[in-house]
C-alpha cells in the first residue's frame, strides 16, 4: 500500500501549497480526507504487526521503541531545517512565519506558553491537544478555545512543523493500540463508542466544525479502529483463502481511482456525514485486498517509505516561499512544492530514515531472539 500512501500524502501536499498553473484536481482528495484515510491505513498496519510480530514478553517495549525510532529522528531532522532555513530567512529581512510570530510585538508567547508550546514541538506529544488553543494577543498567555481557527494566536500558528498535529494524534493511538487492536470485541466496542461521541458532539454540543470533525482524537479513534477491523477480516479471508486477484486488483484500483480522481466523483461519494466521507467507510472494506496483493511487492515498499518524509518536509517549502515572496515561484508553488518535497524526502530517508531503519530491525530481531529463546 505504499503508492497509496504516497498519494494521500500528496493530496496534503497539494491541498496546503495551492494550485499548480490553476490544475485544483492535482489536490485530488483535499488534506482532511487524505489525513483520515491514512488513519485507516495506519490502523490496519498496527493491528498487523502487533497481532503478528511484537507478541509475547518484552513485546510493548519492543513497539514503542520501533515506532519511536520511525517517527522522531526523520521529525527531528525537519525541525532543524526549519529552524535554520527560518532563522536564515529572518536574518535575511524576510518574514518566515511562524518564527516570525515567536518574536513579534504583539504576538510573542509568555514564559510558561513558550515553554509549552516548545515541548510538544520537541517532543510530538499534546501537539494534536496544541490546535485547540490560542496565544491571548499582548499577555501572551495560552488558553483553551473550542473555535481557535477564529483567534489570529492560534497555537497551529506557532508550529515550526504545524502538519505535525496528525503525528501526536498518532501517537496517542500508538499508546492504546496494544490494548485494543488484538481483540475484536474491543475494536468493535471502542469503534461504536468514537462514532457515538462523534454523533453526540454534532447533534448536542453543535460542534460540526474543524478541528472538531478530523483533529479531536476520541472521534478519530473510530477511523484508526476500522483500520484495525479490516486487518481481522484481511486476517480471517487469509486463512480461508478468500484473497483472489480477481478481487484485490479492481480494489487496489478502484482505491486509487477514487484519490486520483476523487474531485471527478459524483457527489453522494464527496459528502460528509457527522465529518466522514464515504470513501472513509469504504476503505476498510478494500484495505485486506489492497494488501494482500502489493506485501511483497518491493517498489510499492520503498515508494511509501517516502510518504512520511513528503508529510513532514512540505509546509517548510511553503513558509520559504511565502516568505520570499518570488511572483514566479508564487504561481507555480502548486507544482513547485510538491516536487521540492518528493527531492527532500528522499534525502531524509536516504540519509536519515535508512539508517534508523536498521534500529528498527535489530529491536525487531532481538524480540524474536527473545521468543525464541522462551520456547
Amino acid at each position: 500500500m505504499g503508492l497509496l500512501r504516497l498519494l494521500l500524502a500528496l493530496a496534503v501536499v497539494a491541498d496546503h501549497a495551492g494550485p499548480a498553473f490553476g490544475w485544483t484536481a492535482l489536490r485530488m482528495t483535499g488534506g482532511p480526507l487524505a489525513v483520515q484515510m491514512f488513519y485507516v491505513v495506519s490502523g490496519f498496519y498496527m493491528a498487523l504487526v502487533l497481532n503478528e510480530k511484537y507478541l509475547g514478553s518484552g513485546a510493548w517495549w519492543a513497539f514503542a521503541k520501533s515506532r519511536a525510532v520511525r517517527l522522531f529522528p526523520m521529525y527531528w531532522a525537519v525541525l532543524l531545517l526549519t529552524l535554520l532555513v527560518g532563522f536564515a530567512l529572518l536574518l535575511g529581512g524576510w518574514s518566515f512565519e511562524p518564527l516570525a510570530r515567536w518574536f513579534g510585538p504583539d504576538t510573542t508567547p509568555d514564559l510558561p506558553s513558550a515553554a509549552a508550546l516548545a515541548l510538544v514541538q520537541v517532543t510530538l506529544i499534546g501537539q494534536d491537544a496544541a490546535v485547540f488553543t490560542a496565544v491571548e494577543p499582548g499577555s501572551g498567555a495560552l488558553f483553551a478555545t473550542p473555535r481557535p481557527f477564529e483567534h489570529d494566536g492560534a497555537a497551529y500558528r506557532y508550529m515550526l512543523v504545524p502538519q505535525a498535529w496528525t503525528v501526536g494524534l498518532e501517537l496517542m493511538f500508538y499508546a492504546l493500540a496494544p490494548l485494543l487492536v488484538r481483540r475484536r470485541g474491543a475494536v468493535v466496542t471502542c469503534l461504536l463508542a468514537s462514532l457515538a461521541l462523534r454523533v453526540v458532539l454534532v447533534e448536542r454540543a453543535a460542534l460540526d466544525f474543524d478541528p472538531w470533525t478530523y483533529r479531536f482524537f476520541p472521534t478519530e479513534l473510530a477511523l484508526f479502529l476500522a483500520g484495525a477491523l479490516a486487518y481481522h477480516g484481511y486476517r480471517a479471508l487469509r486463512g480461508r483463502r478468500l484473497l483472489p486477484a480477481a478481487i484485490a486488483w479492481p480494489a487496489l484500483i478502484g482505491v486509487l481511482a477514487c484519490v486520483l480522481g476523487y474531485r471527478a466523483l459524483p457527489w453522494p461519494l464527496r459528502g460528509a456525514v457527522y465529518g466522514l466521507s464515504p470513501l472513509v467507510v469504504l476503505l476498510p472494506l478494500a484495505l485486506p485486498f489492497v494488501f494482500h496483493l502489493t506485501a511483497r511487492w518491493r517498489l510499492d515498499r520503498a515508494i511509501g517509505e517516502l510518504s512520511y518524509p513528503v508529510y513532514l518536509v512540505h509546509m517548510l517549502f511553503c513558509f520559504a516561499m511565502a516568505a520570499l515572496g518570488w511572483p514566479m515561484w508564487t504561481a507555480t508553488s502548486g507544482a513547485v512544492v510538491p516536487l521540492a518535497s518528493l527531492a527532500a524526502a528522499w534525502a531524509l530517508w536516504r540519509f536519515v530514515g535508512a539508517r534508523v531503519e536498521v534500529s528498527r530491525q535489530q529491536i525487531s530481531a532481538r524480540l524474536q531472539a527473545q521468543q525464541a529463546a522462551a520456547r
